[in-house]
This record gives C-alpha cells, structure tokens and sequence, in this order.
C-alpha cells in the first residue's frame, strides 16, 4: 500500500513515516516534496478538526493514484479550550517571509510558555489528532485519537524547529518530558496515534 502525506511539515512527516513503518514495514509513504508535487497552502479554516483534515486530503485528490493521508491536530487546554491558530496570534501579524525558521520557532515557543506562566507554570492539556485518508475513489476513512499532557514553561531539551512545544510538555501517560522519553516510552506516548491510523487502515 502506498500512502502520500498531505503537509508540509516536516517534523510531521518524519515522526508518521515512523509510525506506519511500525504499523506495517509494506507501507509506503510518501511527502508532497518526495512526489516532487506542487505544495499548496491550505487554510485551516473549517470549524472542526476533522474537516480540516479532510480539506487538506481533497487538496491533492486527482493528482495522485493512491490513498491521501490528511491530519489537523489541535491542543486543548483546560481554561483556555482549543487555541485556535496559534501561529498567527504567536507571530502577532507578522509575515512567515520576512522571518526566519529559528525566528518563528522561538515566537512560537515564548507563545506557549505565556499560556503556562499564566497558569502559574503548568496547565492541564490534550493533543487531539484528526485523521482522514481518502481514497482515489473518494472513499473516505476518519480517525481521531487524544493525548493527555501536562504543558509547562520550562524547557527540557531541544526540539525540530517546527514542533518547539515539545520541549515544554510532558505526558501524563510516562509521566515524562516527552523530550526525554526512551523509545519504549515514545511508544506509549504515540499508542493513541497508531490506534487511529490502524483504524483508517482498517487493520
């Protein structure tokens, strides 16, 4: 089976490519880049996660011949709820162009240790994953999965510059700076993920 991924961000990408491997080692899965595909910037816009995902999967339907994986993740946190576009408020209006990766990341990072320091260092979080994998045929499987963490302003390590919250949360299910987990313990923390891709799979 072949699988593309709708998105452009790396860390995304390496960290799903990881996780159908362990799911089935025949699976593979490609990026837009790896497919040499235009990259479309799709607005996320739509009032739910799953819709979300499945206008970034319907992004690409036609131009490819197999499945299309769409993913739209958000963070719900206890007295604040779901933090709509996180970026846009962590850039203040800024222009992405005029600035660079390690820039955004760390507007990014600072915009999440404000959320923290607001509850007095650490709050009560989920990670909520919302999948779509629509087929040539316009069949369509959804899947959503929720991660239990505790967010902080504390920073426990480095992380790929386009995921810098990794480095202020831990989970509730090692009780664990995710930053620090052994593999094993990545394997817990990512259990809810691979349930949902193995329920779109149908495995």
């Amino acid at each position: 089976m072949k699988i593309l991924l709708a998105t452009n961000n790396n860390a995304k990408i390496e960290r799903l490519k990881k996780l159908f491997h362990q799911i089935d080692s025949n699976i593979e899965v490609y990026s837009i880049s790896d497919l040499g595909l235009p990259i479309v910037e799709v607005t996320e816009d739509r009032p739910t996660l799953t819709e979300n995902a499945e206008q970034k999967a319907k992004t690409y339907l036609g131009k490819v011949d197999m499945p299309i994986l769409g993913n739209d993740v958000g963070l719900y946190i206890e007295g604040e709820g779901f933090v709509n576009a996180p970026k846009r408020i962590a850039l203040g209006g800024l222009d992405t162009n005029t600035l660079s990766k390690e820039e955004i990341s760390e507007k990014m990072l600072n915009f999440w240790k404000g959320i923290a320091t607001k509850y007095g260092g650490e709050v009560d979080a989920a990670w909520i994953d919302s999948f779509v994998l629509l087929y040539p045929d316009r069949k369509i499987n959804r899947a959503e999965s929720r991660r239990e963490i505790i967010l902080t302003n504390q920073e426990f390590g480095k992380s790929h510059l386009e995921t810098p919250i990794r480095r202020l949360y831990y989970s509730k299910t090692t009780n664990k700076p995710v930053l620090l987990h052994t593999e094993e313990e990545e394997e817990k923390e990512m259990l809810p993920i691979v349930t949902a891709l193995k329920k779109i799979l149908e495995l």
